[in-house]
């Protein structure tokens, strides 16, 4: 990874949740939480307005437009950007169908905070066609 910062986005519909994220993640070195935003149509409009992260921590289970959905629509309308689903599920079949709408990594809500750091840079490491990490504990 390069001395610049990686400039991400905490998209959850708890706010304690994505707030103690962005808490988490400011503490890490290098790393900068440029916005939140409570679901996938609220994260859009802020891409929409030309505020690019470059790695997007998504829950799956939002109102309004979910992380999957979500994650559809990055994929074509900003391709750029890596995505990394948050849940609380870790079933095989829910990780593959992500990976294949275009998730470039996945964290369990239990995830410690070095396994969240890892992930970021892990997706931020990768190639185009990156396999999703898969952290559970």
């Amino acid at each position: 990874m390069s001395t610049t910062s990686v400039r991400l986005a905490v998209v959850d519909d708890h706010i304690l949740f994505r707030k103690g994220l962005r808490a988490l993640i400011s503490g890490f070195p290098g790393m900068e939480v440029l916005f939140e935003a409570g679901d996938g149509q609220e994260l859009l409009e802020r891409l929409d307005q030309g505020v690019i992260p470059d790695v997007i921590l998504m829950d799956l289970q939002m109102p309004v437009l979910d992380g999957l959905q979500t994650v559809r629509l990055l994929r074509s309308q900003y391709p750029q950007v890596r995505s990394i689903i948050i849940s609380m599920h870790d079933e095989p079949e829910l990780i593959d169908s992500l990976r294949t709408e275009g998730a470039h990594g996945y964290l369990l809500k239990n995830a410690s905070p070095e396994e969240v750091l890892g992930a970021i840079r892990q997706v931020m490491a990768d190639t185009p066609h990156p396999t999703i990490p898969v952290v559970s504990r």
